[in-house]
């Protein structure tokens, strides 16, 4: 409708109301409807000035109502006024709601004190209005570019701290030129310069600062920079910091650790104090020799740094590390003492082997045993074929495949031996440990399944000839035990024929 027709609506809805319902609902006292503001929320909560905010009205419509409520208008004032309004927005029936936006800002800060104002008329003739008070609180909204100070670390004579810029501005700022001061405070490089920073983004700046001394030391930030227009503009800002007196306090940590088949030590350097350690380095030194050496990150407060010495740079035995490092313009020194173990490699052994005869053969059966600190892959064990020692189906070697550290897999072998003068079977084992080939010979003995020492055997017996040895080449055979037999028969041969003579005399 034109303005100047709903000012008259206006004006006589105001005459003609006989009520006002005051209050924080504001119910009205028509006889048939029962309107009520029911709430109403504002969002922003904190609005910023110039910046837009909704007030949003919940109108309903009671259902003990018998009459449909139609609204006419809603507004929303101040002392000075209508500040904005929401014409016809509709028609409520017996328990109706309505939710109404009216937004709005303001161009100073402070609180608002606002009330919203319902105006309507029943179906049956009736006019009504119902208000409902709103506080709402501007602040500030300060320039576009902003800056804020702050310190990740506890605050020593010794600290860092971060300088925030943050562009709350529609554009781009360029040119930016950043500075940190304070009486009482030593700035490393103090002035940085920027080229742009765009709008809606904030950057972190950090200074390294040392304070003359503890207490409330104050700081200033200051931003020249140029807006998006290309005026010079300029923003800054102060805080003032509890410096604590400065506490140097750090551990040497060490320890041994083994993984993927290898062995290492690792050193921690732990800083407990309130300063951070600069040109930090560990020595580690066995046998009054130094063996490695470590370059190590600052380390700020209330961090550990770790760096890792390899067991190629390691001897077994005592290892003494000493960690070096600065705080506040002296130096320092932490020790600590582990023992290394270097890794043992992946090694099979043949561990309880059994021998079985089998008609003209033997079967060796027994446990391919890996006895290292690190797997064993590839693994396989064959008989050796000498003069005395035939490799035989079924098996003439056995693929034992992959053994883990400390475990082992089990393995059967068949050979044919020349004779019972054969006294062990050599064996021939080969196997993969950390990327090696390795491979060796290991005589089983016969007797009673023990391993001889890895490498050929030993020479020739007494008569010459290869695994010779015995008497009149005889090999094995016990000499003394035939003879005592032999004795006993004929014993008892003689005892037999002096019973028979005395027997056929007495006759």
């Amino acid at each position: 409708m034109p303005d100047r027709t709903r000012l008259v609506v206006l004006l006589v809805i105001a005459l003609t109301v006989g009520t006002v319902a005051v209050g924080g609902s504001g119910v009205t006292t028509a006889q048939k409807s029962q309107v009520v503001v029911q709430s109403v929320t504002v969002s922003p909560e904190t609005p910023r000035t110039g910046e837009d905010m909704t007030v949003r009205a919940t109108i309903q419509n009671f259902e003990s109502s018998t009459a449909a409520a139609e609204i006419n208008a809603v507004t929303l004032r101040s002392k000075s006024g209508i500040i904005t309004s929401a014409d016809d927005p509709g028609t409520l029936g017996p328990g109706g709601t309505i939710e109404l936006p009216l937004t709005t800002s303001f161009q100073t800060p402070g609180q608002k004190r606002l009330t919203v104002w319902v105006y309507g008329q029943s179906s049956n003739g009736g006019v009504f209005n119902v208000k409902y008070p709103v506080t709402v609180t501007v602040e500030d909204r300060g320039p576009d570019v902003q800056l804020s100070l702050s310190s990740p670390n506890e605050r020593s004579t010794e600290t860092q701290v971060n300088v925030t810029m943050a562009n709350g501005a529609d554009t781009n700022i360029s040119n930016l030129e950043l500075s940190l001061s304070g009486p009482n405070a030593t700035v490393e490089d103090a002035r940085r310069v920027n080229a742009s920073l765009g709008r809606g983004s904030e950057r972190v700046i950090p200074y390294d600062v040392t304070f003359a001394s503890a207490g409330t030391q104050p700081l200033t930030a200051t931003l020249d920079y140029r807006d998006g227009d290309g005026d010079a503009q300029s923003v800054s800002t102060s805080r003032t910091f509890e410096v604590e007196p400065t506490d140097v306090d750090a551990d040497l940590d060490a320890e041994v650790v083994r993984e993927n088949d290898t062995a290492r030590i690792d050193a921690s350097v732990t800083n407990f104090g309130n300063v951070p350690l600069e040109r930090v380095r560990i020595r580690a030194e066995a046998d009054g020799e130094t063996v490695a050496r470590k370059l190590v990150s600052d380390v700020p407060t209330e961090t550990t740094r770790t760096v890792s010495i390899s067991e190629s740079s390691l001897p077994a035995g005592s290892v003494r590390l000493y960690a070096t490092y600065e705080a506040v313009g002296e130096r320092y020194e932490s020790t600590t003492t582990v023992d290394f173990a270097p890794t043992t490699d992946g090694n099979i052994t043949l561990t309880g082997i059994e021998v079985i005869p089998t008609g003209g053969s033997v079967r060796l059966a027994g446990s391919a045993s890996n006895t290292g600190e690190t797997d064993v892959t590839g693994a396989v064990v064959s008989v050796v074929e000498t003069e005395r020692v035939t490799p035989v189906a079924p098996t003439k070697d056995y693929f034992v495949g992959n053994v883990p550290a400390g475990e082992f897999t089990s393995f059967e072998l068949t050979a044919r031996l020349a004779g019972n003068r054969t006294d062990t079977v050599p064996i021939r084992i080969s196997y993969i440990a950390n990327g090696e080939q390795h491979r060796r010979v290991v005589e089983v003995s016969l007797t009673d399944g023990s391993t001889a020492p890895a490498g050929p055997s030993s020479g020739g017996g007494s008569d010459g000839s290869p695994g010779g040895g015995g008497f009149l080449g005889l090999g094995q055979i016990n000499v003394v035990g035939i003879l005592l037999r032999l004795a006993l028969v004929v014993g008892v041969g003689v005892g037999v024929i002096y019973w028979w003579q005395r027997r056929s005399g007495s006759e």
